[in-house]
């Protein structure tokens, strides 16, 4: 009886040796920059119109100097409406609506 014994070669060329290792370079530098990158601030008292929408933040007066709480107000071209939104505390990541009117009816109502 003869016994075969196979020898399993397998050698990695260093061409493809230098390439799994450069990827592993990329992915780890990329990793790096993405934990540094900023958080998207966002300031009150701006303004943004696009279409018929304009959107204004401003700080409501209410809240702790460190974190007040802000007011998104939307104003709707379109629907002729504007709506008043509050952010009480950023970290709970709520939004309310605090009013919500016909601008029509409110003029109509100042006459």
């Amino acid at each position: 009886m003869t016994s075969v014994t196979t020898q399993r070669n397998t050698t990695v060329s260093f061409q493809s040796g230098a390439l799994w290792a450069s990827a592993f370079v990329i992915a780890a530098l990329i990793i790096l920059q993405a934990g540094r990158l900023p958080g998207n601030p966002a300031y009150a008292e701006t303004a943004v119109n696009a279409d018929e929408f304009t959107l204004v933040t401003a700080n409501s007066g209410r809240g702790g100097k460190a974190d007040p709480n802000e007011v998104l107000y939307i104003l709707d071209g379109r629907g002729e409406l504007l709506l008043m939104y509050e952010i009480e505390d950023v970290q709970k990541k709520q939004i309310f609506l605090r009013h919500g009117a016909s601008l029509p009816t409110w003029f109509a109502n100042a006459r």
